[in-house]
């Protein structure tokens, strides 16, 4: 399947919105099927670190665990789905403009 890919162009540096973007807790705030996020373990974020995710999916909630392949601030970001029923891949980059 070809990728989809996606450009914004925002008026913050990108150390600010890597930051916001990578911050589960705010992932219901950018992402409208996501009900709840949040990091499981502690610590700051790293490639390896996972977040749990609940996604509405049509009239369900479906949880679901996501690990970060790449992290790279404030460059860029990658993860895969681990479990649940969509195993989806994804990778963020942030450029100035």
């Amino acid at each position: 399947m070809a990728p989809m890919v996606h450009s914004v162009e925002i008026d913050r540096s990108r150390e600010d919105v890597f930051a916001y973007v990578t911050d589960p807790t705010r992932f219901p705030e950018w992402q409208a099927a996501v009900v709840r996020a949040g990091r499981q373990g502690s610590g700051p974020l790293q490639q390896g670190s996972r977040i749990s995710l609940t996604r509405k999916m049509g009239k369900r909630e479906q949880t679901m665990t996501s690990e970060l392949t790449e992290y790279s601030p404030p460059e860029s970001y990658a993860f895969r789905v681990v479990d649940g029923p969509v195993r989806a891949i994804g990778k963020g980059r942030f450029e100035p403009l």
